[in-house]
């Protein structure tokens, strides 16, 4: 018994030791209201100075994580730029310290890891896909629809009846970034909801019954790994470039507008977009999937900020059909803010944020011609920011899935 104690102690020494350490890194809140703000973010952010956790916005808070180090300098020049900076985190890395023992107690706990309770790892995930799918038969399929670089697999679940109804379809993705544990979780939720609720009947049964759902939970296998294994800020997949630095934000990468604006040529970049667009085996595989087939609508699932999101993001001018595309929405946002009370803002990402090119949205509606095609940023709107605590799951689930089968049963 001691024995397997100080096996298990020096296991989780190793692999903390494995691990990317953010000691003394600091999150700040800093408020953009003119161009010369967005300049200077987008600046500090390509010369590697600061991590732009959410996204850049107009007139709102924006969080930027740097080591406190640099601080004597940044704060200064964010006081002199009237950004009003303030500290939401005080050390990144008590937080990712406490949400490793979280996770390290459920996996000591003996109990199978729950989607619902715990933030599963890519193997973890895969392999409660495989068991709710083979208890659920008559419900759901799974097959991969691609291989990583890192020969991972890209699962796509398909919910429906067997009613022989035609039907409509739907196209969800979630995990593209890989530090947005809480939007794979998200997803995990609605996959339960909706298999274990089908039976007793209410907007399960009627989603599926009228629906073709297919989902994929984490559509970015290699980088959501590697934020598990080894470094809990990753964001891009993890192919090599041709410098030394590793990956491409699969969100910048899709064919549409590519290289427009909004994303980097840099490699080193969080937003780099890739050589050219649909490189990445992560779009590829969507691409391949979604292209011959037809679709009523497409959703994303990101974190973190509270938004609901039209198209465009490469351009401030309205999609067609713009206020159709809101007075949908709008549905499904009072649906979701009705469980919880937590509120959300809606609106064309490129006019409420700024301009971002080479997103699976875009790319959707612009070549797939899908009009309903959506991404929505999940909670929270600061805080904890990606490292949402395990009590979330469960919360953002609810709401999720209750605004989606509200948009879904008005489409």
């Amino acid at each position: 018994m001691y024995l397997g104690c100080l096996l298990l102690f020096v296991a989780c020494i190793l692999t903390n030791a494995s691990k990317t350490r953010y000691d003394g890194n600091i999150v700040v809140s800093v408020i953009p209201s003119e161009e010369r703000h967005y300049k200077l973010l987008t600046n500090l952010e390509d010369q590697h100075e600061i991590d732009i956790w959410n996204e850049l916005r107009r007139n709102g808070s924006v969080h930027v994580m740097f080591h406190k180090q640099k601080q004597s300098q940044l704060w200064p020049l964010f006081e002199s730029f009237n950004m009003k900076p303030s500290i939401l985190i005080n050390d990144v890395q008590k937080l990712v310290d406490a949400e490793e023992r979280t996770l390290q107690v459920h996996a000591r706990s003996g109990q199978p890891r729950n989607i619902l309770t715990t933030f599963l790892n890519y193997d973890e995930y895969t392999a409660w896909l495989k068991s709710i799918v083979a208890t659920y038969p008559n419900l759901a399929t799974l097959q991969s629809i691609g291989k990583t670089y890192g020969n991972r697999d890209i699962w796509l679940v398909k919910l429906t009846a067997n009613s022989g109804a035609v039907k409509k379809t739907a196209f969800m993705d979630f995990g593209i970034h890989a530090r947005e544990w809480i939007s794979p979780a998200t997803g995990g939720y609605m996959i339960n909801e909706y298999l274990t609720q089908y039976a007793a009947g209410g907007s399960a049964k009627d989603i599926l019954d009228k629906w073709e759902l297919h989902i994929v939970p984490i559509l970015n296998p290699d980088g959501y790994a590697y934020s598990h294994s080894t470094s809990r800020m990753w964001r891009k997949n993890r192919k090599p470039t041709s410098t030394s630095c590793i990956g491409v934000d699969l969100n910048r990468n899709f064919g549409y507008k590519w290289n427009t604006g909004g994303s980097s040529s840099d490699p080193c970049s969080e937003t780099f977009h890739g050589g050219a667009p649909m490189t990445e085996n992560e779009a590829k595989a969507v691409q391949g999937y979604m292209t011959p087939r037809n679709w009523d609508t497409y959703l994303t699932f990101h974190s973190y900020g509270q938004w609901w999101f039209t198209n465009w993001g490469y351009t401030t001018s309205d999609p067609p059909q713009y206020k159709l595309l809101v007075r949908k929405a709008t549905i499904g946002m009072n649906a979701l803010q009705s469980v919880n009370g937590r509120k959300y803002t809606l609106g064309s990402s490129a006019q409420l944020l700024y301009v971002a090119s080479g997103g699976s949205e875009d790319w959707t509606a612009g070549i797939l011609g899908i009009l309903y095609s959506y991404c929505l940023e999940l909670p929270p709107t600061g805080g904890t920011g990606f490292l949402a605590p395990v009590s979330e799951i469960k919360k953002t689930g609810a709401e999720t899935h209750a605004g989606i089968v509200a948009l879904l049963k008005v489409l």
